[in-house]
C-alpha cells in the first residue's frame, strides 16, 4: 500500500509539473508578443544584466513567472545562463512588468548575442483581487551638478521618480514592493532597479511600508547608476513580503512618465 501511495504521489507531482509548464507557454503562445525592450550592460561592478520587459496580451492572468537568460559567443555556445523572475511576480491580461537576470560571474567573456524566454509559471482561473489602489502625481527627475550634502543621498547618475498612492479599499496592506524600469529614447530597457519601500515608525526607526485607507502616500524610488541620456521611466508596486514569488492581489503602475533634468 504504501508504495503504492509513493508511485501515485511521484505521479501527481509530475503532472503539476508538467501542467505548469504547458501552462506558462499557454500564456505567451495565445499573444504575439512576449520579451520585448531588451538590453544589456554591464554594472559598475562588472556584472552583465538582461534588462527588458515582459508582455501578456492574452486574457490570462499568471502567477510566479520565472524567465532564463542566456549569453552567447559568436559560436552560438552558451557562455553564462541565469533564471530570475519577473517584477513583479505576476503578470496580468494585456499589461507588462520588468525584468533584471544578473549573471552571477562578473568576468564573463565579451558576449556575441543574448536570449531570454519565459520557463515558468502557473496560470489562474480568473484574475487576482483588484488591491483598488491608484497611483496620481508622478514626477522623474535627474539631478545635475548635485552639491555634497551629507544623507541625500542622489548623485548625477541617480534617477528620482516619486508619486503619491491611495489605498481605496478599506484593507490595509502589509508590505510594499517596487520596481522601477528606465527607457532610452528608441523605447528600449536599459535599467532596472526593485526595492521594498520603507516608512519611518514614531521612534524614528525604518520598517517596511504598510499601506492603509489613512493616505495619500507619497513613495520615492531612486533608480541608481543610470548612464546618461535615457529619456522615461515607469514604476510598479505590488503587495507582500519581500522576495516572495507571488502577490495576493495585482499590481498597479505608473504610465511612463519623462524624466526631467534639474541643475544645481
Amino acid at each position: 500500500m504504501g508504495n503504492a501511495q509513493s508511485a501515485a504521489r511521484r505521479v501527481v507531482n509530475k503532472r503539476v509539473a508538467v501542467v505548469a509548464l504547458f501552462a506558462v507557454v499557454a500564456i505567451f503562445s495565445l499573444g504575439a508578443r512576449c520579451v520585448e525592450r531588451t538590453s544589456v550592460h554591464v554594472d559598475s561592478d562588472g556584472y552583465t544584466h538582461i534588462t527588458g520587459e515582459m508582455v501578456n496580451d492574452t486574457d490570462i492572468q499568471g502567477t510566479r513567472i520565472m524567465l532564463r537568460g542566456s549569453l552567447y559567443d559568436g559560436a552560438g555556445n552558451v557562455l553564462a545562463t541565469k533564471d530570475a523572475p519577473t517584477c513583479p511576480p505576476d503578470t496580468q491580461a494585456h499589461q507588462q512588468t520588468t525584468f533584471d537576470i544578473r549573471f552571477d560571474n562578473p568576468s564573463i567573456p565579451p558576449h556575441a548575442s543574448f536570449d531570454v524566454r519565459p520557463i515558468s509559471g502557473v496560470t489562474l482561473p480568473e484574475a487576482l483581487p483588484n488591491p483598488d489602489v491608484v497611483l496620481f502625481f508622478s514626477e522623474a527627475a535627474r539631478f545635475e551638478n548635485v552639491p555634497p550634502i551629507p544623507g541625500l543621498g542622489i548623485t548625477d547618475n541617480d534617477v528620482l521618480l516619486t508619486f503619491n498612492g491611495r489605498n481605496r479599499s478599506g484593507v490595509t496592506y502589509e508590505g510594499v514592493q517596487g520596481c522601477s524600469a528606465v527607457y532610452d529614447n528608441q523605447g528600449n530597457v536599459i535599467h532596472v532597479q526593485s526595492t521594498e519601500l520603507i516608512q519611518i515608525d514614531d521612534a524614528g526607526n525604518p520598517s517596511p511600508a504598510t499601506m492603509d485607507s489613512a493616505g495619500p502616500y507619497t513613495a520615492f524610488l531612486i533608480a541608481e547608476g543610470v548612464p546618461k541620456g535615457p529619456v522615461q521611466v515607469r514604476a510598479w508596486l505590488w503587495f507582500g513580503e519581500k522576495g516572495a514569488p507571488t502577490s495576493q492581489y495585482q499590481f498597479v503602475a505608473t504610465p511612463l512618465i519623462t524624466i526631467r533634468t534639474i541643475e544645481f
